[in-house]
């Protein structure tokens, strides 16, 4: 665990000095929402501070909203980015056509610079959310799984934002999820009962996860521009057809 041992002669109190670097280690993504922290006898003897100084640290973070109790015990961190947008005014601005574009247009630039920081930044631990990730979406869409499809979507472009140790835009990727899985959901729905285009999605979803594997900054980003490309004249062509017909 990345946790430095606290200096025996630090001048702030030793439950502040703690409190401090866990939230050094949150604000720069080292510590990334639901990430556990090690139990207070580990915990403890990795910062070389007593239990009472820790227990006191983990009190005041839990009062401010940086960490959670875990239900096995121990805590977990918290996700500190609220939706930037709700449910309710992503459904809305999905309804207009011109919103909805805009919204895809919005992807398309900040899904191209997560994956060549996820490329050029992914530790070991990453790579392997991204892969679980990735083979969770590709399982429903080789099973036909439309009603998860969207939410694993989702989750692989997010766990690709986490890679980039960018602390700021993995914030905003998290901020607005409500509008990208609501906006894939909608998306998803235009290809429902067409395999053929299922598949070629997929493929791209796959162009992707193979260059960030391979580390390959960029065909990273030309597979994730491609991706959004392509989306985004899926979604241009259907909102061009006539209610009845886009609705059928």
């Amino acid at each position: 665990m990345p946790f430095t041992p606290i200096p025996s002669f630090a001048r702030k109190r030793i439950s502040d000095v703690v409190s401090d670097q866990i939230k050094q280690l949150i604000s720069e993504g080292t510590l990334m929402p639901g990430d556990r922290l090690p139990a207070e006898r580990d915990l403890a003897a990795q910062l070389g501070v007593s239990r009472p100084s820790l227990r006191e640290a983990l009190i005041r973070l839990e009062a401010d909203g940086y960490i959670e109790t875990s239900g096995r015990g121990g805590f977990t961190v918290v996700d500190v980015t609220a939706p930037i947008i709700s449910k309710p005014l992503a459904e809305l601005l999905l309804q207009n056509p011109r919103t909805s574009a805009d919204i895809l247009e919005l992807r398309q630039g900040l899904e191209a610079i997560s994956t060549v920081y996820a490329a050029q930044r992914a530790n070991a631990a990453d790579l392997k959310k991204i892969d679980a990730a990735f083979d969770a979406l590709k399982t429903a869409s080789q099973a036909g799984d439309r009603a998860n499809l969207a939410e694993l979507d989702a989750a692989f472009h997010l766990a690709i934002a986490d890679s980039t140790h960018n602390v700021a835009l993995a914030h905003v990727m998290h901020g607005i999820h409500t509008l990208i899985r609501e906006g894939m959901r909608q998306y998803h729905r235009l290809i429902d009962y067409d395999a053929a285009m299922e598949k070629q999605l997929m493929n791209q979803h796959q162009a992707i996860y193979d260059a960030v594997i391979a580390r390959d900054a960029p065909k990273a980003r030309k597979a994730a521009e491609r991706h959004l490309a392509f989306v985004r004249e899926l979604y241009k062509d259907d909102a061009a057809k006539p209610v009845s017909s886009a609705l059928s």
